[in-house]
């Protein structure tokens, strides 16, 4: 099972098992991705630097997947997860191999 089945079975319990609270912290992220002035690339970048902060495997392919899919180059891909390994130190070094994965997944 891949990152993005997998995030899809975990979204699904999340709805069945977490009433209205699921449901409204999509609503407010949805929201907030659609106002402001920052493109849907960028978004999916720095959602890339902050998967890799948070230490989230699923979250880190799903990201690097959605920027692909916007047009985000791998060189683009990879200076958002080096500038949060930059913030992160070695913790976020480590993290970095789910970065190699999914990029030579997609590009390679």
């Amino acid at each position: 099972m891949d990152a993005a089945e997998k995030a899809s079975m975990t979204l699904a319990k999340m709805t069945q098992r977490a009433g209205n609270v699921f449901p409204n912290y999509l609503a407010f992220t949805k929201e907030i991705s659609q106002v402001g002035p920052i493109d849907h690339k960028t978004q999916e970048l720095i959602h890339v630097a902050c998967s890799l902060m948070s230490q989230c495997d699923m979250c880190i392919s799903l990201h690097i997947q959605s920027a692909a899919s916007l047009g985000a180059s791998k060189e683009e891909i990879m200076q958002a997860a080096l500038l949060a390994t930059a913030m992160g130190g070695s913790p976020k070094i480590m993290q970095m191999h789910y970065v190699f994965e999914e990029l030579e997944d997609l590009f390679d």
